[in-house]
């Protein structure tokens, strides 16, 4: 058995762990925020989510190419050019950051937030606060999560995983707060939400660099004729990205619209629910990407072939695992949420499963093209899919 494999088996068995205690912990997270917003608010801050991952799509891709150079310049024990293209890539999310804020700042008290998100719950001034308050918090973790590209591109994605589980950890602490210490306002959650993601991110850069010294970014290493590599590359996987939100993230606020919020929550508690198939399939494909790209450079076809045809073969026990969550998903769901009437019907359960067997998948094949930097297929596809 390979070095890569070896690794690959240890970053699954460390990522399975850390990944059940932060399912189980995400989905207190859920049934105390449900808790404590209740059905209608819990759909107003489930699509405001989607409205700022939304903005956070304009990255260009740039984290995504940062971690394919960094692995690629690794792959060839270029540590001083895998600097350059850390620092580079922080220098330009700063940048590029900063000026989305500032232009929201400008923009978002003209903006009728109470049409965008087709309630009256709230007021406009309060919908504008929680919105530039989430979208402070999800722009410095964006810089900040640079660091789980480079996780990746050093082959220790069982940490990202970590990562999750300090989040989730950290969420339900301050949740569980709110609970006690305060009554249900949206604009506590932007914080607790917002918090829980950037100090979770700087404990674990701080663990990295303090193990990576050599690539610690700075203002000396920032060269501007990497930026265009990054850019070149991270554009391809900027179109991958938002055609991908548009088909997972834009059925939010057509619920909203069309439906009103308190339907938003009956659709996001399934989708957490059946989500659990993709979560495990990410913890076995997620360390792939980085690993392709190493074979590739070293031209070990013959592994990317061998591993290809286990993922493969894997999706027979991901469907086993969805007719078992098909079965028992009333009684889990009530278990975890307790009488809450979500309205849901058998069919819904069927649909959603369908959903995420395809797009697992289609993972299999697009973390592949994404890790050696082919994605000309995949871009056609996916833009007609979104």
């Amino acid at each position: 058995m390979s070095l890569r494999d070896l690794n690959l088996k240890q970053q699954i068995r460390v990522s399975f762990i850390y990944k059940i205690a932060a399912i189980l912990i995400s989905f207190l997270v859920v049934r105390f925020m449900l808790e404590y917003l209740g059905t209608e608010r819990y759909g107003i801050w489930s699509v405001i989510l989607t409205f700022i991952n939304f903005i956070l799509f304009f990255d260009l891709g740039i984290v995504n190419g940062v971690k394919n150079k960094v692995s690629v310049s690794l792959s060839k024990d270029d540590q001083h050019e895998a600097r350059e293209y850390v620092s580079t890539g922080y220098g330009t999310l700063i940048l590029g950051v900063s000026i989305v804020y500032l232009l929201f700042l400008t923009i978002s008290s003209s903006i009728d937030w109470q049409a965008v998100f087709n309630t009256t719950l709230l007021e406009n001034p309060t919908l504008n606060m929680i919105v530039l308050v989430s979208l402070f918090f999800i722009l410095v973790n964006f810089v900040l999560s640079v660091v789980i590209a480079l996780y990746n591109a050093t082959q220790n994605a069982s940490l990202i995983v970590l990562n999750q589980l300090l989040s989730q950890s950290i969420s339900l602490l301050l949740i569980y707060s709110l609970i006690i210490y305060t009554s249900a306002t949206i604009l506590y959650i932007a914080f607790a939400y917002g918090l829980s993601l950037v100090l979770s991110n700087i404990v674990l850069s701080l663990y990295f660099y303090k193990k990576h010294g050599a690539l610690i970014p700075s203002m000396s290493t920032f060269k501007r004729d990497k930026v265009g590599g990054i850019f070149t590359l991270g554009l391809k996987f900027f179109i991958l990205q938002l055609t991908f939100f548009i088909i997972l993230s834009t059925d939010k606020m057509l619920i909203a619209h069309l439906l009103g919020a308190t339907h938003v929550t009956s659709y996001d508690i399934l989708f957490k629910y059946f989500s659990v198939i993709t979560i495990i399939h990410g913890i076995i494909n997620t360390p792939l990407w980085s690993m392709y790209t190493e074979a590739y450079e070293k031209n070990d076809f013959e592994w990317i072939e061998k591993r290809l045809f286990k993922m493969v073969r894997l999706m027979i026990a991901y469907i086993g695992l969805a007719a078992i969550m098909y079965f028992l998903a009333p009684d889990i769901i009530r278990l975890w949420l307790g009488d809450v009437d979500l309205g849901l019907s058998a069919s819904n359960y069927l649909y959603m499963i369908v959903f995420f067997l395809v797009l697992s998948w289609y993972s299999i094949f697009a973390y592949f093209s994404n890790g050696i930097g082919k994605t000309k297929v995949q871009l056609i596809t996916a833009v007609l899919g979104a």
